[in-house]
This record gives C-alpha cells, sequence and structure tokens, in this order.
C-alpha cells in the first residue's frame, strides 16, 4: 500500500488526500447529525408517549366528569322523588335491620329505615342503585338501600368504612363522588350528607353508577393502544399495582416484575404523580425499556406508556445509515470532481516539467517550456527554463578549464615523480643511521640493567649484616639475661644451704629432747634423724647445683666476649658494603643517563624517519593524485562532450 502511494503522482495524492478528508468530514457531519435525530426521535418518542398518556387520562377526566354530573343528577332526582326533608334522626327508637338494631331516621312522609319502596321504585326507573345511612355516634350504618350483594340479599345492617375517603368526607360535612368497586361491579359513587332542622349531619345519601361496560371499553382501548412497534399501554390499579389492562404482564402484579439487577422495575410508578424511567427485564426480548406515567388518583389508577427501546433505536439506525450514505456519495462526487482538476490544473503541467528535467538529465540542454501561468507551476517551468540556460552556460566554462587543467596536471605529476624518488634515498638513509642507534641504545640498556642490579644485591647485602648484626645484640642481651639469672641462683642457692643448716640442727635438738624423753620420745627421734639426713642431701645437692652454675657463668663470660668481637667483625663489613653500595648506585645513575640520552637521540632519529616516511607517502599520494587529476581531467572532458548545446 505504501508502494502505491509513493508511485501516485502528486495530483492524484492530493486528490486521494482531500476526497478522504471530504468523505471524514461528510461523515461526521452525517454522524453529528445522526447523534441529533437520535436525540431528536428519543424526545419524540418520549413526549409522544406524554402526549397520549395525557390525551387517555384527559379522556377519563372528563368520562368521570360526565358520570360524576349524571350522578348527582341522579341522587338529586332521588332526593327529590323519594324524600321529604326535614329529617329527624331519633337514637332513642331503633330498627331492626338485618338483625342490626339501627337509630330511626324519619323524613315527613315517615321512617327511612327499610323502607324499600322508595329505593326500588327509583332503582327500576333509572337503572341506579341507591342507599340511605343513618348516624350512630361516629359511624354511618346502612340502613335502606337498592343494592344487592352476591346472594341477592340487600346490603343494609353495615357500617360505612371509616377508612374510606367518603366517610371522611360526610365527616367534614361534605359531598364526595369517586370510583369504587361494589360486590364486583364498578360504581361512580356520590355521598351526600343528611342534615336535620338544626344543621347537624344525621345520616347521608348514597348512589352508585354502574361503569362495566364503560371501564371495558377503557380497557380494550388502553389494548389497542400502542408506542411504536413492540409498546404498549397499561391502566394499573395504584393501590395494588395489579394490571387492570394493557401489556404482556395484564393480570398479574408489577411488584413482582424484577430488572435486571433484581430490583422492582416498576418502583417509581408508585413513588410519584408522573415520570419518565428506563430499566431492562431479564431474559427478554427487546429488554431495554422506557415507561412514562400519570397518576389518576380520583380512580386511583395509573396509567403509563411503554416504549421498547430496541424500536427507537431501530429508527436511529436506520436515520444514521440514511446520513451516511448521503453523506459518502456527496464526498465521492467531490472527490471525484478535486481528482480530475488536479490532473488537470497540476498532474499535466508536472509531467512537461519531468519530461524536461529527464531531457537535462540526458544532456539534452535544448529543450525550453512555454507557460503564461503565474502560479507556482508557471514559477516552476520558468526555473527549469533557467536551469537549463545555467548548465549551457556551466559547461560551455567546463570545457574551456579541462584543458587548461590536463595540461597543468601532466607538469605536477612529473615534478611529483622526481621529489618522490630524492625523498626514497633520504629514508633509506635514516633507516640505517636508526638501526644503529638502536644496537647502541641496547647495549647501554644491557649495562644500566646489570647495575642496577649489583646496587640492589649490594643493598641486600647490606640489609643481611645489619639484620645479623641486630641477631648478635639481641644474643649480647640474652646472655647478659643468663649471667643476671645465674647470681640469683647463686642466692637462692645460699639460702637453700641455709635452710639445711637450720634444719640440721632443728633435727638434732629434736633428738636430744626425744632422748630426755625417753620411751615417749622415741618417735621424735627416727622423725629427727629422717629430717638431719633430708638436710644433708639438701646442702649437698646445692653444692652441686652452685658448681654447675658457676661453670656455666664462665663460658656464657666467654661466649659474650666472642659476640662482642663478632659484632664489631660485622659493623666493618656493613660500612663497607654501604661504601660498595654508593659507588654502584652513582654507576647505575650514569648508565641511566646514558640511556635517557641514547633513547632521545633514537626517538629524534625516530621521528625524523617517521615524518620523512610520511613525506615520502606523502609524495607518493601527491604523485599518484597529480595522475589521478590528469585521468580525471580526461574524463571530465569526455564527460562534457556528452551535453548538446545549441549552435
Amino acid at each position: 500500500m505504501r508502494n502505491f502511494f509513493r508511485r501516485m503522482s502528486i495530483g492524484s495524492r492530493l486528490a486521494l488526500i482531500i476526497g478522504l478528508a471530504a468523505i471524514a468530514a461528510f461523515v461526521a457531519l452525517s454522524w453529528g447529525l445522526s447523534s441529533s435525530s437520535a436525540r431528536a426521535l428519543r424526545e419524540q418518542g418520549a413526549n409522544s408517549m406524554r402526549q397520549q398518556t395525557r390525551q387517555f387520562t384527559d379522556s377519563v377526566t372528563l368520562f368521570d366528569q360526565s358520570l360524576q354530573q349524571q350522578s348527582a343528577r341522579f341522587l338529586k332526582l332521588f332526593q327529590t322523588d323519594a324524600l321529604a326533608p326535614p329529617f329527624v334522626l331519633d337514637p332513642t327508637q331503633t330498627v331492626n335491620v338485618r338483625s342490626t338494631r339501627t337509630p330511626l331516621l324519619m323524613d315527613q312522609r315517615g321512617a327511612l329505615n327499610m323502607d324499600t319502596q322508595r329505593v326500588d321504585d327509583f332503582t327500576r326507573r333509572t337503572g341506579t342503585p341507591v342507599t340511605l345511612f343513618a348516624r350512630t355516634g361516629d359511624d354511618f350504618v346502612r340502613i335502606n338501600t337498592s343494592l344487592k350483594d352476591a346472594q341477592g340479599e340487600r346490603a343494609v345492617g353495615t357500617l360505612l368504612d371509616r377508612s374510606g375517603a367518603s366517610y371522611r368526607a360526610l365527616m367534614e360535612d361534605r359531598v364526595y363522588s369517586g370510583i369504587a368497586t361494589l360486590f364486583g361491579t364498578p360504581y361512580i359513587t356520590r355521598y351526600e350528607p343528611i342534615h336535620d332542622a338544626g344543621g347537624r349531619v344525621i345520616g347521608a345519601s348514597f348512589i352508585g353508577v354502574d361503569i362495566t361496560a364503560d371501564l371495558e371499553n377503557f380497557k380494550e382501548r388502553v389494548r389497542s393502544l400502542g408506542v411504536g412497534e413492540n409498546g404498549y399501554f397499561m391502566i394499573v390499579d395504584a393501590d395494588t399495582g395489579s394490571i387492570l389492562a394493557g401489556g404482556e404482564h395484564e393480570g398479574t402484579s408489577l411488584n413482582n416484575v424484577l430488572d435486571a439487577d433484581g430490583n422492582p422495575a416498576f418502583a417509581p410508578i408508585f413513588q410519584g404523580q408522573r415520570g419518565l424511567f428506563e430499566y431492562r427485564l431479564p431474559n427478554t426480548e427487546n429488554a431495554r425499556r422506557t415507561t412514562y406515567f400519570m397518576q389518576y388518583p380520583d380512580w386511583h389508577w395509573v396509567v403509563a406508556a411503554t416504549a421498547v427501546n430496541a424500536d427507537i433505536d431501530d429508527q436511529i439506525a436506520a436515520a444514521r445509515n440514511r446520513f451516511l450514505l448521503i453523506a459518502l456519495g456527496l464526498a465521492l462526487t467531490a472527490a471525484l470532481a478535486v481528482y480530475f482538476m488536479m490532473r488537470r490544473s497540476l498532474s499535466h503541467p508536472l509531467a512537461s516539467v519531468q519530461g524536461m528535467a529527464g531531457h537535462l538529465a540526458n544532456g539534452d540542454l535544448r529543450q525550453r517550456l512555454d507557460s503564461h501561468r503565474k502560479d507556482e507551476i508557471g514559477s516552476l517551468v520558468g526555473a527549469m527554463n533557467g536551469i537549463s540556460d545555467g548548465l549551457r552556460d556551466i559547461v560551455s566554462r567546463v570545457r574551456q578549464s579541462v584543458e587548461g587543467i590536463g595540461h597543468a596536471s601532466s607538469e605536477i605529476a612529473s615534478g611529483n615523480m622526481d621529489l618522490s624518488r630524492r625523498t626514497e634515498s633520504q629514508a633509506a638513509s635514516l633507516e640505517q643511521t636508526a638501526a644503529s642507534i638502536e644496537e647502541l641504545t641496547a647495549t647501554v640498556r644491557q649495562n644500566t640493567e646489570r647495575a642496577r642490579q649489583g646496587d640492589s644485591m649490594a643493598e641486600e647485602v647490606v640489609a643481611s649484616a645489619r639484620e645479623g648484626q641486630q641477631r648478635l645484640g639481641r644474643a649480647m642481651t640474652t646472655l647478659r639475661d643468663l649471667d643476671a639469672t645465674a647470681s640469683k641462683m647463686s642466692d637462692i642457692i645460699a639460702t637453700i644451704d641455709g635452710i639445711a643448716f637450720q634444719t640440721n640442727l632443728l633435727a638434732l635438738n629434736a633428738s636430744v629432747e626425744a632422748a630426755r624423753a625417753g620411751a615417749h620420745g622415741r618417735g621424735f627421734t627416727v622423725v629427727a634423724d629422717e629430717v638431719r639426713r633430708l638436710a644433708v642431701r639438701c646442702s649437698e645437692a646445692s653444692a652441686d647445683i652452685g658448681q654447675l652454675i658457676r661453670h656455666t657463668i664462665e663460658e656464657v663470660t666467654t661466649g659474650n666476649a666472642h659476640i662482642q668481637q663478632s659484632g664489631e667483625q660485622i659493623e666493618e663489613i656493613t660500612a663497607r658494603m654501604e661504601s660498595l653500595g654508593v659507588i654502584v648506585n652513582e654507576i647505575s645513575r650514569a648508565s641511566e643517563e646514558q640511556l635517557e640520552g641514547i633513547e632521545q637521540v633514537s626517538s629524534a632519529l625516530a621521528s625524523l624517519d617517521e615524518t620523512t616516511q610520511h613525506n615520502a607517502a606523502l609524495v607518493e599520494q601527491s604523485a599518484a593524485a597529480s595522475g589521478h587529476l590528469d585521468e580525471q581531467a580526461r574524463k571530465l572532458s569526455e564527460v562534457v562532450r556528452v551535453f548538446h548545446l545549441p549552435a
């Protein structure tokens, strides 16, 4: 690929680069447009879900309002036709209503407790059930109704649920209207308080409009609505989380639907009035989804619209591909236009310049190009014509100079050959002189080395003599120590003789005392005899030792005298050897000075020989260079003849 790019012309390269830049720019532009369109499509999808949800909620609101108005009219009609105020509540009188004691509630026409004809006539005419409540303490008890339970019996004798919104409204003396499911049937209900002459709330009237068919219509409508290709709408019970209609989980509770992380996927639905959130379901096709929800608290509903993100992603991919194809087409068109423009305005003129350069390279200096362009290409053509003119002038001058160079180089070569011969003769003489100096240097160096060896040996002999003298001194010291020790031993022997004499006297005294003791001193007599004999032997041994010590002292004195004589002789030898060492050292220094001088002469001759050899080599190189210059001059003349000049 790199070689192919190198073989391309400049125009083709520029066209390729500009085309690639245009493609990159258009692709980046299309990518930006596709990204903005993707955001717009996502926002459009979210707005569509919001709009459809609001429309559906608005339709439910309108339907609820119309039913509430209808229930208000029906309840007003019932109150007008079946009731005759003022009303009176007598807690002291009770009526048994299905085993429940209820307070008596009356109007001008009589007791209302279980007066079923009033409620039944109205229900037959309008098809809407009604109920009357009597207040007992803080409760409201059903005393009359046309509403039947699952067993077909009237739903009387029961209390109104205190946790309901209707109970709170009645206790606050307000009208309540809302949806409620009674015995499996959905109704739009309306509760209005009943007052006595003093304005106190003593009961309530109720009417319910059956909306079963209408709710089914709403559910079918929700099931038919869709968001994109795979999206859907749902109606969710806000209290239980069960799906009343729509979606793929209808009939189940949203509380049981978990996302990919194991968390309740629809938890935001029960945490706000309205909102938009995304989630991902596990192990489900098109798992990524977006849901918009809106609470309808009057009916305890949540209306939710769910869009499958893959539908929007497909639209985004289609839009992106469309933009990319358009951008690619525009980029290719621009690249082709640039390519043909570059070939016409750049490649063809450069090819002409290249052809002229080829002629110049082959020595044809007669070529010229005509151009009237004022841009860089025109400047390049003018420069090529200038190069041709300059080469013609240069070649003409070179041809004139080559002949002069050839004659001068021949004369230089002849002179260099003569100088080379004389320099070689001088170098040979210097080599012979250098050889003689080297032999003399070797002889002097040998003498110097022997003088150094004699000096070293003299120093070793002097050192040995001094060491012998030191050893004789130590021997004399040792003999003097032996003489002192012998004197001390004589003193010790005298002491031993004194002890032996005293012991002998003590033994004699002991013998005398033992003789005086008679028979009791016989043992002491024996001991005294033994001690006397030991004293005699000690005296004899000390006499022998004293004689040996006196003989030893005499011999030590004689040896000391001999050693002193030997020390004096060694000192004399040492002095003579030192004088000899001084003489040998002076001879050695003189030899070294001679050697140093001869080496300096030898070094000077070697330097002179090296210089002469170098000069000879330079002369040879100069001669060779002169010959080579002469050869190059001839070749240059032949090369210059290649150029063709105009006549």
